[in-house]
């Protein structure tokens, strides 16, 4: 087994990758500030820190040998969180992954393998002269069913994604799909589909003791049912979480897989090229909108929101950092120098 397959040697002009473009379809001020600047929050929020975990998990899950894989993610996880009730949540959503999917017929071929490719026209077919495409895919596997290849990607997320949802219906549209069919065809892969893995990342937290002053009582002298003397311990935790992923296990992982049709690959190649000009154009002309439709987004400000509206600078440490590389997910091989 490959850990990583081999990447093209041919790499001359700075890439974009689908987070790039997908940020400026965001925020065209955002790109500029976290791609164009290489500005980056200095915290990391809650939810994008629980999905790294989750990826490193995937990560050693696939790389080791059967029956040994949900030990290597559990490793992995816990070198690299110090909050017990987040690795609690990482634990036992990766310990319900390996019990419903360790069985399936997979060989695995590449994890985390990097690509870039040229943009190119689809309208001419010519290349770009000012872009490649870059990013990594999760996993390239063969179905030892069908001896067919497939991409594997891995996504957690608080969003219903049960069959039918529009969630679903989105990936039909969503560009880095078919931007990885590119790529893992540039490595020499022959792709017939992409395993598509969604988790419902676990909105338990942990129980806290009922406050002294607002317990009550039963005429036996217990407390109510939904009251509580002590917080919970982890292992209570984790028995918890465990009992609802075991209890509702569908609510928690959906796996599909998402095809890629010629028209549906045209159209994407066109929707990619299409962004690529508009960032083009405003490197060039120095303009990068704000878009305050984005400002807000699922609850949360946007990092750069107090820069936007004048209240905070980009050298405030405490909130912002320089990002060694443009593209941080990808090694320093992939970018041009």
């Amino acid at each position: 087994m490959s850990t990583a397959a081999p990447t093209t040697t041919r790499v001359r002009l700075p890439v974009l990758t689908n987070s790039e473009v997908r940020t400026f379809r965001r925020c065209a001020r955002e790109r500029h500030l976290s791609y164009g600047l290489g500005y980056r929050s200095a915290s990391t929020p809650d939810v994008v820190r629980f999905g790294n975990l989750i990826h490193l998990g995937m990560e050693a899950w696939w790389l080791a040998d059967d029956g040994l894989r949900l030990d290597a993610a559990l490793r992995v996880m816990s070198e690299h969180s110090d909050d017990e009730f987040e690795l609690a949540r990482a634990r036992m959503l990766m310990t319900g992954y390996d019990s419903r999917y360790r069985d399936e017929p997979y060989a695995v071929l590449a994890v985390e393998c990097e690509f870039s490719v040229p943009l190119v026209n689809p309208e001419t077919g010519a290349p770009s002269r000012t872009y490649e495409l870059a990013g990594k895919i999760d996993v390239i596997v063969r179905d030892l069913r069908d001896g067919l290849v497939y991409l594997v990607e891995h996504k957690t997320t608080s969003l219903d994604h049960s069959a039918g949802t529009d969630y679903w219906k989105i990936l039909h549209v969503d560009s880095q799909i078919s931007t990885y069919y590119a790529g893992a065809k540039a490595l020499g892969y022959d792709v017939a589909g992409c395993v598509y893995d969604v988790l419902t990342r676990p909105a338990q937290r942990p129980l806290k003791a009922t406050p002294v002053d607002a317990r009550k009582f039963t005429k036996q002298g217990r407390l109510y049912a939904n009251q509580r003397d002590t917080d919970e311990t982890v292992e209570q935790f984790e028995l918890r979480l465990l009992e609802a992923i075991a209890t509702e296990p569908d609510h928690y992982y959906h796996r599909g897989t998402v095809v890629r049709l010629q028209a549906e690959e045209r159209e994407a190649a066109f929707d990619v090229w299409q962004m690529a000009r508009l960032i083009r154009e405003a490197d060039l002309a120095g303009r990068h909108p704000r878009n305050v439709d984005s400002c807000i987004r699922y609850s949360r400000a946007c990092v750069f929101l107090p820069v936007c509206t004048g209240t905070a600078s980009l050298d405030d440490t405490t909130l912002y950092r320089r990002a060694e590389r443009t593209h941080e997910e990808l090694s320093p091989k992939i970018e041009a120098a």
